[in-house]
């Protein structure tokens, strides 16, 4: 839409140019050039300061339109951005967590007496296997 826009733009001034009708054995030609001989054709008329106005007052419509189009986009984008920011500041808070509870676990194990062992070594391998799905 955005080149569509700038090229209408582009061809609205177009209309304000002077047609010139050559004439060359006997065939008619119209240009935007003049050539020997030429004649101006009023048929088709350049815009008139009205018109220019009204143009102008449809362009700068569309320029506000866009603008406000824009800058509502950018909201979003940061909208966007900010809860990215959160989501991964609440995860990297959540993988510290399970890492400490990791780091306790191995300090049970290696304290923890013969016959309370082998639950140790369980809970350990559980919260290890709960910080590598979550954090890695």
């Amino acid at each position: 839409m955005k080149f569509f826009l700038t090229g209408l733009l582009l061809l609205q001034p177009l209309a304000a140019y002077a047609v010139y009708r050559c004439e060359f054995n006997g065939t008619i030609s119209y240009s935007d050039l003049p050539c020997a001989g030429s004649q101006l054709d009023l048929s088709h008329e350049p815009s008139t300061p009205h018109s220019d106005d009204h143009q102008t007052k449809n362009e700068r419509s569309e320029v506000s339109r866009l603008q406000k189009l824009r800058e509502q986009r950018e909201r979003q984008d940061q909208q966007i951005r900010d809860l990215a920011a959160r989501g991964a500041a609440a995860r990297e808070r959540k993988c510290r967590s399970l890492a400490l509870q990791v780091k306790w676990r191995e300090e049970d194990v290696r304290e923890v007496t013969l016959d309370k062992a082998h639950k140790a070594k369980i809970r350990l391998r559980r919260a290890t296997e709960k910080f590598d799905s979550e954090c890695r």
